[in-house]
């Protein structure tokens, strides 16, 4: 997938799920098949410049808001534990983190890294990957640009470039949050696994 068919891809899948629409509905007001809609948010389609017309329209933007990178530099979010502020519901208490909007498939894990770590090459356009550090010191986010986490900070960054995870001395424990728009090709967890 070619960056400017990501970027692509995230504009109008963000847009989209912005104006509340489904993705029948954009296909329906552009007048382009619900797949070309699917294709394009996921980053594999190289639609036309009509196509890219129809699509601006029909989510009331401008060609240039479809094209123009807006997470550039601003796609990491990172929420330090010393900056933690919490806040009462109830009889609880409670540190926002993050919000995610949308229908997509969202994995929750909890992860065991090591100091040999984990990289990815990348996911499709709108995936989103979340990291609160439970124990430990974690490097982690965009291979380029990782940041330093201990226990009680947060990231969230776009995971459609190459990501990674590493524990900084020994191993470490964080909740792991992955939003994907399509499901990967991991296979199904088994009744014993979903235990």
């Amino acid at each position: 997938m070619s960056s400017a068919n990501a970027v692509v891809g995230r504009n109008v899948g963000g847009l989209r799920i912005e104006r509340k629409m489904s993705a029948s509905e954009l296909a329906r007001k552009a007048g382009i098949s619900k797949a070309t809609v699917l294709s394009i948010e996921l980053g594999k389609a190289n639609p036309t410049v009509d196509t890219l017309q129809a699509l601006a329209t029909a989510l009331g933007v401008t060609i240039t808001d479809l094209l123009t990178d807006a997470t550039s530099g601003v796609a990491t979010t990172v929420r330090r534990m010393a900056d933690a502020e919490w806040h009462p519901l109830g009889t609880l208490r409670i540190r926002p983190l993050g919000t995610m909007y949308g229908a997509d498939l969202v994995y929750v894990f909890v992860a065991i890294i090591s100091e040999e770590g984990y990289s990815d090459d990348g996911h499709e356009a709108n995936a989103v990957e979340s990291l609160y550090v439970l124990s430990g010191t974690i490097l982690a986010g965009p291979t380029a640009d990782p940041v330093t986490l201990h226990a009680g900070d947060y990231i969230r960054f776009t995971a459609d470039g190459p990501h990674m995870y590493r524990a900084e001395d020994g191993t470490a424990e964080a909740l792991l949050v992955i939003s994907r728009a399509q499901i990967p090709d991991v296979g199904r967890l088994t009744a014993v696994e979903e235990m």
